[in-house]
């Protein structure tokens, strides 16, 4: 019985280390895949706290820029009847953001979705290495939501943040980027 009380908290402490080191801020920079992503957003680079299992988005900034958005998590009601599946039938992308209207997340609004007061941007999980796909959706008049953008990401790379901090409010350059 004590081999058994032994193993179990082991394997409690291995999953909670597993955890902690799992979760911390990462940013990930893309390029943009095609014509059309490079003209709405050019390359953009991901703030997101990564969890073992999932991640959460915090913020987007422009990689070539000074523009950031914050993104916080929403349900997918406030899309309107129908939430994510009746704006992108099909799609991948189901963490759905809110991109905060402080005064570049209003600019970054008007870019990806002319006509927009409001912007929400739906993800896949961000991995390393992997290609981002990621979907504008704005208000609509009268009511309800439209797709805007389905911008197309390679992965880039990761920013390092130095010495653990916290990234940068607004400044990309105090960060180093691997190549």
């Amino acid at each position: 019985m004590p081999r058994i009380a032994s193993l179990i908290f082991l394997v409690s402490a291995l999953a909670a280390s597993a955890g902690s080191a799992a979760a911390g801020d990462r940013l990930f920079s893309y390029d943009a895949a095609n014509d059309v992503t490079r003209h709405v957003s050019g390359d953009l680079t991901f703030e997101f706290k990564q969890k073992l299992v999932w991640n959460v988005v915090l913020a987007v900034r422009s990689t070539e820029g000074q523009a950031t958005a914050d993104l916080k998590p929403v349900g997918e009601g406030v899309l309107g009847a129908g939430g994510l599946a009746r704006v992108i039938p099909g799609g991948r992308e189901h963490d759905l953001y809110e991109v905060t209207p402080t005064a570049e997340g209003t600019e970054m609004i008007h870019a990806f979705c002319p006509g927009s007061a409001r912007a929400w941007m739906a993800f896949g999980r961000l991995a390393e290495g992997q290609p981002l796909r990621v979907r504008v959706i704005g208000d609509a008049p009268g009511g309800g939501a439209r797709l805007c953008q389905t911008l197309d990401f390679v992965f880039h790379g990761e920013w390092t943040l130095p010495h653990g901090d916290p990234p940068p409010e607004r400044d990309m350059l105090a960060l180093k980027f691997p190549y």
